[in-house]
């Protein structure tokens, strides 16, 4: 990530960490800054390999979509890209589960499923698959597995929009 990107991270830290002391009737001026930017910087750091480029794709998109400002847009693209962030699941209709904490350009939320004659777990609309057992039929031991799967392949999605788009 950029030095701006950096500096955005640390600055929304610095700024949830104000908001939390307030909403508690803390005064502020106790905060610990250093460990708050220093924290900030290291989460991003372990963030999924992202290009600036697509990274600020991203969040143009997501801003369009959303009708959202910019810094929301920048916050969601860095939960996106968050390895160790919570997936939410959902049910959805067909037995699989909705994935919220992944996303792809068309605005669609992930989906993973195990509604299958096999039972094993798979990303629903995983274009590599031909047929069931076939080559390209990609399996996961859990549903966590395939979500997180899924969170790469969404990625992946945003590269190829953001390319594309320039």
């Amino acid at each position: 990530m950029t030095i701006k990107l950096n500096a955005m991270a640390a600055a929304l830290a610095v700024r949830d960490a104000c908001k939390r002391h307030v909403e508690k009737d803390r005064p502020i001026d106790n905060l610990y800054i250093d460990a708050i930017v220093e924290r900030a910087l290291r989460e991003a750091a372990s963030s999924l390999p992202c290009a600036d480029d697509v990274f600020e794709g991203m969040a143009i998109a997501i801003q369009a979509q959303s009708h959202c400002t910019a810094t929301e847009a920048f916050e969601q693209v860095l939960r996106l890209l968050d390895p160790s962030a919570p997936l939410h699941y959902s049910r959805w209709r067909h037995g699989g589960w909705y994935v919220g904490g992944v996303r792809y350009p068309s605005g669609a939320c992930g989906c993973v499923s195990n509604n299958y004659p096999d039972r094993k777990w798979r990303i629903v609309c995983d274009d590599r698959r031909q047929a069931l057992n076939a080559p390209g039929d990609v399996t996961f031991g859990s549903r966590e597995a395939a979500a997180r799967a899924e969170q790469l392949l969404a990625l992946h999605a945003w590269e190829a929009f953001v390319r594309a788009s320039a």
